[in-house]
């Protein structure tokens, strides 16, 4: 048994170090999970193991790093491949390809779908934002892209009413502060700190000043 999940958790690797790594993913540390670092953000591949069987599930999406945590999240994005158990090694070896390959089309299209700031925006708003974190998350990005009035109206819209959780309610609170600092110099300031904050919690490579054109 402990023979088999190791090589379906080699037979993942290796089909992600053929196909992402050239991309240039990194692997973060030893997990099955590969990042593709944009300065500001990450799109997040997971190969997310079942606690029942052994195979892999397929999630892709996108993390601000605005926010600081320690933790990896899927801001924007998550599942694209259901599960595809482990069987024998020639049949999972095909199927780690098809996983990495479609990690890989997901990944190249939201590096086009985000390559700047004010493509964020301009997705958040064109999908009419949802309440909650989307809503926070689209208004810091049309604050950066100097879409000042949608910034404060979704920055109010977030802040209330006030959440009974507790870290949703000091979001909340920093939401209210960040409208306070839309459209001056220090917004900019801000998140640049929280970004580089954010990066050296989750042990990304420093990085100099932060562009978020």
């Amino acid at each position: 048994m402990a023979k088999e999940a190791l090589a379906h958790s080699k037979l993942l690797t290796a089909a992600a170090r053929s196909v992402l790594r050239p991309m240039g993913l990194v692997q973060k540390g030893r997990s099955r999970t590969w990042l593709d670092d944009h300065q500001w953000w990450l799109c997040v591949v997971e190969f997310q193991p079942s606690a029942w069987s052994r195979g892999s599930y397929l999630n892709v999406g996108c993390m601000w790093l605005w926010l600081v945590k320690n933790y990896i999240s899927f801001d924007e994005g998550y599942r694209v491949e259901s599960f595809v158990g482990f069987r024998a090694e020639e049949q999972f070896d095909q199927a780690a390809a098809k996983l990495s390959h479609r990690a890989a089309k997901e990944v190249y299209r939201y590096r086009e779908l985000f390559s700047n700031i004010a493509n964020v925006c301009d997705y958040y708003v064109a999908r009419e934002v949802a309440n909650g974190w989307p809503c926070y998350h689209a208004a810091i990005a049309c604050a950066l892209a100097n879409k000042l009035d949608v910034a404060r109206a979704l920055f109010k819209r977030f802040a209330e009413p006030k959440d009974n959780n507790e870290f949703v309610a000091n979001a909340q609170d920093d939401s209210r502060f960040l409208a306070s600092l839309v459209g001056r110099h220090q917004f900019r300031e801000v998140m640049a700190d929280r970004v580089r904050q954010t990066r050296e919690i989750q042990k990304l490579p420093a990085v100099g000043a932060i562009g978020f054109e």
